[in-house]
């Protein structure tokens, strides 16, 4: 296939064109903007660090076991951690039609048979089939397949799965005292693995719909019912009443002033000082180094939205 795009995207932000909810024209700007909309905030360290304390528990078994216990079925024949690129920087792949593939996967395993599993941790409420991120999810584990198969040569991928890592939250507050102790709240979480099919041509879809929408110039017509259609249709109509109102006051300094060269260079000057700034923003945001970081608190301090760490 001839290369004709220069799009990059996480497998689990091409995953988004699955969901039922899917909104064109609103991923259309998510992919113009790089994924770094206005008005975004998460404090999700502790996402991080759960994400962190379940890869622990999961290797501290294979060390001591060479497997997995019967919970994890069906992932209990795996025998190892495979070693790869834990960097998105390096963890890529670029395909015939040019779109670079990154991410970062939270655990790769290896079988008997040489073979290897793709996993994704998720601490969240394990729903099934009738989760509506379900199809985000699993072209996000099968976009990384890809990448480690055909782009890092880590070994043929036989399988793909979630790792749910579900809050017993009704146990605790059932019984609050059992699970405060040594002034701290024990919170237990119980693992309820989900196999996913690696089936590479499930990618094609939402990569050629992607292309599409990287590559048109004008963003598609709203989504009707789309939710975040009418928070920017809002956002646009409050920003063109102001300027409306801007445009009105250029009027009025100009007549006042008698229509002079000096307040119609001053009318310039706004103008010029308002589309500039846009026109930097836009700049800023294209150059901006695309690391996730975190405050000294804990709280990210660069969230990027659809982060592929586990949220």
């Amino acid at each position: 296939m001839k290369k004709t795009t220069d799009l990059r995207i996480t497998p689990k932000r091409l995953g988004l064109i699955l969901v039922a909810a899917f909104c064109a024209r609103c991923f259309w700007y998510r992919l113009h903007l790089l994924f770094r909309e206005p008005f975004t905030f998460f404090g999700g360290a502790i996402f991080k660090n759960m994400e962190q304390a379940e890869m622990a528990i999961v290797g501290a078994f294979l060390e001591k076991d060479g497997a997995l216990p019967k919970e994890f079925a069906p992932f209990c024949d795996v025998v190892g951690r495979v070693e790869y690129p834990r960097n998105w920087r390096t963890y890529k792949h670029v395909l015939d039609s040019g779109v670079e593939l990154y991410g970062e996967p939270d655990d790769i395993f290896e079988f008997a048979d040489g073979s290897i599993a793709v996993i994704d941790h998720k601490t969240a409420q394990a729903k099934g089939d009738g989760d509506p991120l379900l199809p985000c999810y699993e072209i996000q584990v099968i976009g990384y397949g890809l990448i480690a198969e055909y782009g890092l040569l880590l070994g043929e991928v036989s399988k793909g799965g979630l790792f749910y890592w579900s809050a017993n939250h009704e146990t605790v507050i059932a019984e609050p005292d059992k699970f405060y102790r040594g002034q701290k709240l024990w919170m237990p979480f119980s693992p309820k693995p989900q196999a996913i099919e690696i089936d590479y041509k499930r990618l094609d879809a939402p990569l050629k719909e992607a292309i599409e929408l990287w590559e048109a110039k004008t963003p598609p017509d709203r989504s009707e019912g789309c939710p975040d259609c009418k928070k920017l249709d809002s956002v646009l109509a409050l920003e063109g009443e102001v300027q409306k109102q801007l445009n009105l006051n250029d009027q009025m300094i100009l007549s006042g002033a008698g229509n002079s060269q000096w307040a119609r260079d001053q009318v310039i000057r706004r103008a010029y000082i308002e589309n500039s700034a846009r026109s930097s923003a836009l700049r800023d945001l294209l150059d901006e180094a695309s690391d996730l970081t975190f405050a000294s608190d804990g709280v990210m301090a660069n969230w990027e939205a659809g982060y592929d760490g586990g949220f």
